[in-house]
């Protein structure tokens, strides 16, 4: 299970990231499944919030390469 929130850096919609809480084992799994839907809310919210505080870091170091002639690609195959 996932529950996920996208990060958009610019009007384009690129670059794009996402941050993801995932349950990566049986018990994660079962407590993830648990959550109420007010719970699975709160959850959401704290996503959103995170995501929030990341796109901030991230559109700095957006601008900054952007600004970087010859800047290297982050090894995605790009």
């Amino acid at each position: 299970m996932e529950i996920t929130r996208d990060l958009f850096l610019t009007d384009a919609r690129a670059p794009y990231f996402t941050v993801a809480l995932g349950s990566r084992d049986l018990e994660a799994h079962r407590t993830l499944s648990s959550l109420t839907s007010a719970e699975h809310e709160r959850l959401g919210e704290a996503l959103t919030a995170a995501a929030a505080t990341i796109a901030d870091v991230l559109r700095a170091a957006y601008r900054r390469g952007r600004n970087v002639t010859g800047a290297s690609s982050f090894g995605c195959g790009t």
